[in-house]
């Protein structure tokens, strides 16, 4: 078998988790500070939740569905073998939308997190465009 080195596609993808991981934990901390102690040693069944929490909230979802919908593609990519400087930069900037999604979608800042999402979009589909030519080839 060929040894795959770490490309950026892969990069990307390990980029993504520690995005997700900063963000759940982000969103743990400011409910616990919002919320209290108690309340983080419950059930969590109170459906009266900040406005910023709900923000966190959808942004860790969006977060996880944009990145299930990424890293197969990221990792066809490297796997196929058909992995450009064009697919490492647009996987690079997928990371970066995706780090600026979280932010702004956190902190409410709607027009940039839309841009940041199309962004994101736009960049999994220039990740992925390699593939479609190894199909048809």
């Amino acid at each position: 078998m060929t040894e795959i080195g770490m490309t950026a596609e892969l990069w990307a993808i390990a980029g993504l988790s520690a995005v997700g991981l900063a963000l759940i934990v982000a969103q743990q901390l400011y409910n616990d500070l919002a919320k209290g102690i108690g309340w983080a040693m419950s059930n969590r069944e109170d459906q009266n939740m900040p406005a910023a929490s709900q923000r966190f909230d959808r942004a860790v979802r969006n977060h996880l569905e944009n990145s299930a919908l990424f890293v197969p593609v990221a990792l066809a990519v490297v796997l196929a073998g058909v992995g450009t400087q064009t697919t490492a930069i647009a996987a690079v900037a997928f990371l970066a939308f995706r780090a600026g999604h979280s932010l702004s979608y956190a902190f409410g800042v709607t027009h940039v997190r839309s841009a940041m999402w199309m962004g994101g979009v736009a960049a999994t589909v220039v990740t992925g465009w390699p593939l479609i030519g190894a199909l048809l080839a």
